[in-house]
């Protein structure tokens, strides 16, 4: 038994350092380094205690082998753990924007409604809302803001919602740049361009990461002004293809939020429907460009009958030059 324990600790070892290593170079194109990537906060509770366990029984390279893997990680998601400073914009329009899968297979409209009235977010980006949800949750909120008037846009071919204090012009998209809804939000200091994205597992990581960069490349990065990007992208912050995004635009979690902030799944998703399960990564994000600043961000506590929790941020306006 002895020698199976070690040799399990010394298989999870190499298996995580060879994940963490390969995805430098591979980036998601290998099965290990794309699972590396999702589960990395959680590899820590076996590889902590593997490395001290190692220390204490003196088995020192064993220590050393999980060691490596934890500085790596702990190195990887220290930022989100550090104190930050107040940003200072002075006389900058703020707006607060929630995005928020709320699952094709979610009914529960007056907790919907509740999260959203919670939050009374300024702009709101709905991903998996089916006409008939959409229906009944843009009737609950009316009222949502007072003495105005309530916005929305609705792409029921991709089941995605756009919400808003402020006007909205919807825009096309082109094909092949997966599931997004585009508008121009008319703030009363500036226009906004807000693209509300849904990019599914469906058809695998390289569909995703070709959507992604095909909305980037041919209008985002063109885009003057200032540019919000939220939504649902299927994939986390340790991905090849997030850095392809944080090339060109800030994450509101990594500049002003703290923590892991895991958003899917939540505990509405059960196992055979009794068990609930613990969030395990967050692969709901808002992003943005050098136009904006994020000043609070955070995951919301209340799913509101969904499957991933909403994640919220309030981002400035930086004043024109």
């Amino acid at each position: 038994m002895r020698l199976v324990f070690f040799s399990g600790w010394w298989l999870f070892g190499y298996l995580v350092l060879a994940g963490l290593i390969l995805s430098w170079i591979f980036g998601d194109q290998l099965v290990l380094t794309r699972y590396t990537g999702y589960l990395m906060p959680w590899l820590l509770l076996g590889l902590v205690p593997g490395a001290l366990w190692g220390l204490l029984a003196q088995q020192r390279a064993l220590a050393a082998l999980l060691g490596i893997s934890v500085v790596i990680i702990m190195a990887a998601y220290a930022p989100l753990f550090w104190p930050r400073k107040a940003v200072s914009v002075p006389g900058a329009m703020e707006l607060k924007v929630l995005s928020y899968n709320v699952w094709s297979k979610n009914s529960h409209v007056d907790r919907m409604a509740h999260v959203v009235r919670t939050e009374q977010p300024d702009l709101l980006l709905l991903q998996e809302i089916t006409p008939k949800v959409f229906e009944r949750l843009k009737h609950s909120l009316q009222g949502l803001y007072e003495k105005q008037d309530l916005y929305y846009t609705y792409e029921p071919k991709f089941l995605l919602a756009v919400i808003s204090r402020y006007p909205l012009a919807p825009k096309e998209i082109t094909k092949g740049m997966g599931r997004v809804q585009k508008v121009v939000l008319a703030s009363p200091d500036a226009g906004i361009t807000v693209y509300n994205a849904h990019f599914v597992r469906r058809g695998g990581w390289q569909r995703r990461r070709l959507q992604i960069a095909t909305l980037l490349q041919e209008d985002i990065v063109h885009k003057q002004g200032p540019v919000i990007l939220g939504g649902d992208f299927n994939t986390t912050d340790q991905s090849q293809t997030y850095g392809m995004l944080s090339k060109y635009l800030s994450n509101a979690h990594w500049q002003a939020g703290f923590g892991f902030g895991f958003t899917y799944p939540s505990p509405s998703l059960r196992v055979r429907g009794r068990i609930p399960l613990p969030a395990l990564a967050r692969i709901d994000h808002i992003f943005f460009n050098d136009n904006l600043v994020a000043i609070q961000a955070g995951t919301l506590k209340d799913s509101g009958g969904s499957d991933h929790f909403p994640v919220g941020a309030i981002l400035r306006l930086k004043p024109s030059p």
